[in-house]
């Protein structure tokens, strides 16, 4: 009875806490793009996960009782119910081949509680509770590491054979699903070379190998299938068997890591190696604290690092067959593609990476149910030889196994991985569209002021009327050409749509750009610069969305109202940026030059179409991306109240700050942002 039920508790148990600790909505980064992505059947980044896209497609229509949101999020929730499954299985052929004298309830219950762990790991919880890919990528990791070691014991030919096909077409279906377990490709010339050997020079092992590979890799087909019929979310084109290559190559995105792979990119041990790979682990084995490791004396996080230690040296010394495919496996997870990747040092400022580490995380656990077993193994031995053994004795085995591994690691983590109040990028989302006057155009910068709009707009047809326009993306021509196709930005003879004029060029002195009223502007007057250019080395220059850019406020000619998203960078605007009017986290265009705010409109976001949802709730925690998003907030009260103070209305200037520290508390930002709040707070007290 316990061996049957054994392995779908921990993936009861597990489904139940992460839907209770999922967000009510979407992520920050490409989280809301991949939700659109599914619920459009759309296309998504290059390299993407197309698995995702299609699995979430269907969640969304069988739950169609849940909140889309919420019914795409419950793929990345049984992705890794699904996986701690199969690490419970997985721990049993580990067991079984430890060659330990114990009993099959022992090896149940230490498999048990390992596998409950595995989705509360830090790494592992915060992806598996939004609508993210990577998750999905670890559930082939556990089914590939699974059968590799039902493939590495097997005296069966027959067996291998079978269950290594599986492996080639997990490997083609991962190259649909993000590619996670790219790093795993050594491990299969590992089994080929050892417990394969003998289908090597078989023509049709090779034949059967390769048909399954390519089986699971054409997944990628429904790309050329469903571009050409336009979806409502594209992040690309693809036309041709020529595009599709590119997309999947990742073509857009630069060049291989293969020909940069002795050109590091920063510091080898100190950054890539440490900061970017150890640090992370860390936070998964340790506990986390504002983005550095730290030993959480209240929970006593480090046991499971313990364990862990104790499994790898134990097999090591004892099963060094066992030891050499799950160490080969960490390794090409963990080191190998730390120098596979060769991270640019700095990245971790702009996003952290440990989510592409979750398979290394994934295979050291199975070290700490090692070392769990051995340790549990000589508890039982002690225990046997007292008169009240038996049930007693398995029962302190239980409960020990319960409060070291499943427990502890709830605890350290619950508070930072409860995502449950977690409104934080929706709002963002919802406050730069709500801005905007009707029928405005919106340029944004990155993935967290565009991502989470188009979500709004695709899904919950929210402000459709605006024209969100992301800058990055306009150096590409696929996106000018969707532009053109949802809302007509610029004029079909423009130099643009020519693929030998859309292109980095040089300048000699300057550009005018004019932007000039026609008989439907809303506004009058015109606007005149002169552009100098970017700098290229010696000379300057523009680059395509520069064109794309200056073609765009042109042709709009003040037909509708011009927004920039507060975090588009000055150099991306044209100088442009002089002629800005602060109106919230979005800035208006205007013809006059000015370095003002509009204190009506202002005031009227900030204090009554603003969402400032749980930012003052302490036990609804705010990483650093949140917490350095809605520090522009604050700004935006200071500017307002300002404004007050030099009118002379000093009460309302306070009324205003009161306003600002109820919704954005100075608890949750650091030292250095509150220190110009603190400075402004004494010039008001004056």
């Amino acid at each position: 009875m316990l061996k049957k039920f054994a392995p779908w508790t921990p993936f009861l148990i597990t489904f139940t806490l992460l839907y209770v600790t999922s967000a009510p909505s979407i992520g920050w980064w490409n989280s809301s793009g991949y939700a659109a992505c599914a619920y459009t059947l759309g296309i998504p980044d290059p390299g993407g996960s197309i698995l995702f896209v299609l699995i979430g497609k269907i969640f969304s229509l069988l739950l169609f009782f849940l909140p889309t949101i919420n019914a795409i999020t419950l793929v990345s929730i049984a992705s890794t119910s699904l996986a701690s499954v199969f690490l419970y299985y997985s721990l049993l052929v580990v067991f079984e081949n430890l060659l330990l004298n114990t009993t099959e309830t022992v090896k149940i219950i230490v498999s048990f509680f390992t596998a409950l762990s595995l989705p509360f790991l830090y790494s592992i919880w915060i992806e598996s509770t939004v609508a993210q890919v990577y998750v999905l990528g670890l559930l082939i990791t556990s089914i590939l590491i699974f059968y590799s070691l039902k493939i590495w014991f097997s005296e069966d030919e027959n067996e291998k054979r079978k269950l290594f096909y599986l492996i080639a077409f997990l490997i083609g279906l991962d190259f649909t699903a993000h590619r996670l377990n790219t790093p795993f490709i050594p491990v299969i010339i590992l089994l080929l070379i050892f417990p394969l050997r003998q289908q090597l020079k078989r023509i049709k092992f090779w034949l059967i190998l390769t048909a399954l590979y390519l089986l699971g890799f054409s997944v990628n087909l429904y790309l050329l299938f469903r571009s050409p019929m336009y979806p409502a979310f594209a992040m690309d084109s693809i036309q041709n068997l020529s595009q599709l290559l590119g997309w999947i190559n990742m073509k857009r995105i630069g060049e291989s890591n293969f020909s940069i792979l002795f050109d590091r990119r920063a510091p080898f041990w100190d950054y890539q190696i440490n900061h970017m790979y150890l640090r992370y682990f860390g936070w998964n084995f340790l506990g986390t604290q504002g983005g550095e490791t730290v030993f959480s004396r209240i929970y006593l996080s480090f046991i499971p690092l313990l364990l862990g230690l104790t499994g790898f040296i134990y097999s090591l010394i004892k099963r060094l067959k066992l030891w050499v495919l799950i160490f080969a496996t960490f390794f090409f997870f963990s080191f190998g593609l730390v120098v596979y990747s060769n991270i640019q040092e700095g990245f971790d400022l702009i996003r952290e990476i440990d989510r592409l580490f979750i398979p290394s995380f994934y295979v050291f656990l199975i070290f700490v149910g090692i070392g769990l077993y051995v340790a549990i193994n000589y508890l039982h031995k002690l225990l046997s030889g007292v008169n009240f053994a038996g049930r007693i004795s398995m029962t302190a085995i239980f409960v020990l196994s319960f409060l070291i591994l499943p427990l502890n690691i709830i605890s350290t983590n619950w508070y930072k991985c409860d995502k449950s109040g977690y409104y934080f990028p929706i709002d963002f989302a919802y406050n730069l569209l709500v801005g905007c006057e009707e029928n405005g155009i919106l340029f944004t910068n990155g993935d967290n002021d565009t991502y989470p709009l188009w979500y709004l707009q695709t899904v919950e047809g929210f402000r459709r009327d605006v024209s969100v326009v992301n800058l990055s993306l306009l150096n590409t021509s696929y996106y000018i050409n969707q532009l053109q196709r949802k809302h007509n930005l610029f004029p079909k003879d423009s130099e643009i749509f020519n693929p030998d004029k859309f292109r980095p060029s040089v300048i000699d002195s300057s550009i005018t750009i004019k932007i000039m009223p026609d008989s439907n502007s809303i506004i009058k007057d015109s606007l005149s610069i002169k552009y100098f250019g970017r700098n290229f080395g010696n000379k300057r220059g523009l680059v395509p969305q520069d064109k794309a850019l200056i073609v765009l406020v042109k042709k709009n000619g003040w037909n509708k109202p011009v927004y920039f998203s507060i975090t588009v960078n000055a150099n991306n605007t044209l100088g442009l940026s002089d002629y800005f009017s602060l109106a919230g986290i979005v800035e208006k265009l205007s013809p006059i030059k000015n370095d003002s705010i509009l204190p009506n409109v202002l005031e009227d976001n900030l204090l009554n179409k603003y969402r400032f949802r749980n930012f003052s709730n302490p036990d609804i925690y705010a990483d650093r991306t949140t917490v350095m998003l809605f520090n522009t907030y604050r700004s935006l009260f200071i500017h307002l109240s300002q404004y007050y103070l030099i009118s002379g209305d000093k009460k309302k200037a306070r009324h205003i700050f009161e306003i600002m520290e109820s919704k954005l508390p100075e608890w949750r930002f650091s030292k250095d942002q509150n220190s110009y709040v603190e400075s402004y707070k004494l010039k008001l007290n004056e």
